[in-house]
């Protein structure tokens, strides 16, 4: 009993730089509505132009005349790996970091003004995935879908 009491008052008196600081506070995220595409046709648009091979590395939401790089992560990399979504519109959750670079937090396509939620599915397993790959069960192809949300 007396070793946990001097423990304890031994902790109680640590100085305050000992403590784990405490954690910053997140980005808040934000919704953005506009087009995604590669930045090569972007800045072609504009007059501009890039090296050929950063093409495939280089993707852009295009919202309120403003383009916005995305962050190739978990949920932006579907954009790099499925051709089927470029240069379609879609509504954007994100945080944006350092001022101009979107990262993803969830996405919904835009048709005939109703959002629609993307994702790809895998008709033998029934496993749904937001990035195409092929199946980690069966391995066979996985199929992109889009369903209106219904709110």
């Amino acid at each position: 009993m007396r070793i946990a009491i001097a423990i304890a008052l031994g902790l109680a008196t640590l100085p305050l730089w000992w403590h784990a600081p405490a954690a910053e506070p997140e980005a808040k995220s934000s919704v953005f509505t506009g087009k995604v595409m590669l930045l090569k046709e972007y800045l072609e648009k504009q007059g501009g132009k890039i090296d050929r091979d950063a093409v495939p590395f280089a993707v852009v939401l295009v919202s309120e005349g403003k383009a916005y790089p995305i962050i190739k992560d978990d949920l932006g990399g579907r954009f790099f790996k499925d051709e089927q979504l470029l240069n379609k519109e879609y509504r954007v959750t994100a945080r944006l970091v350092g001022g101009t670079m979107l990262q993803v937090l969830s996405v919904q396509s835009i048709k005939a003004g109703k959002p629609h939620d993307i994702y790809y599915w895998c008709d033998i397993c029934a496993i749904r995935r937001h990035e195409k790959n092929d199946c980690e069960c069966c391995g066979g192809p996985m199929e992109l879908r889009e369903e209106m949300i219904w709110k």
